[in-house]
């Protein structure tokens, strides 16, 4: 009896929607830009949707809210035109 092939830790990574590629890699932990609130990522593939990620200029990603959109997208406009970080509110679950 032969055994399926298994992914790779490569080929897992490549699916995984929330890794974030680079040197210090880990699973994403996900609060809005705007509120602090911790985001579950079935929140962002739901129908309907109750958050989202917003880009900035520069191709970075920053996940808020859907009520939170507004305040979450001014924050990010500062970051475009000042070059500094994004000012994130203060984390909670």
């Amino acid at each position: 009896m032969k055994r399926e092939k298994r992914q790779t830790k490569r080929e897992r990574k490549a699916q995984d929607p929330f890794h974030r590629p680079g040197p210090h890699a880990t699973h994403q932990h996900i609060h809005c830009i705007a509120c602090g609130r911790h985001l579950d990522p079935g929140e962002l593939n739901a129908s309907p949707a109750t958050a989202t990620f917003i880009t900035c200029d520069h191709g970075s990603q920053f996940a808020c809210c859907i009520g939170c959109m507004s305040e979450a997208e001014k924050r990010v406009v500062e970051h475009d035109r000042s070059g500094q970080p994004v000012q994130t509110a203060s984390a909670w679950h």
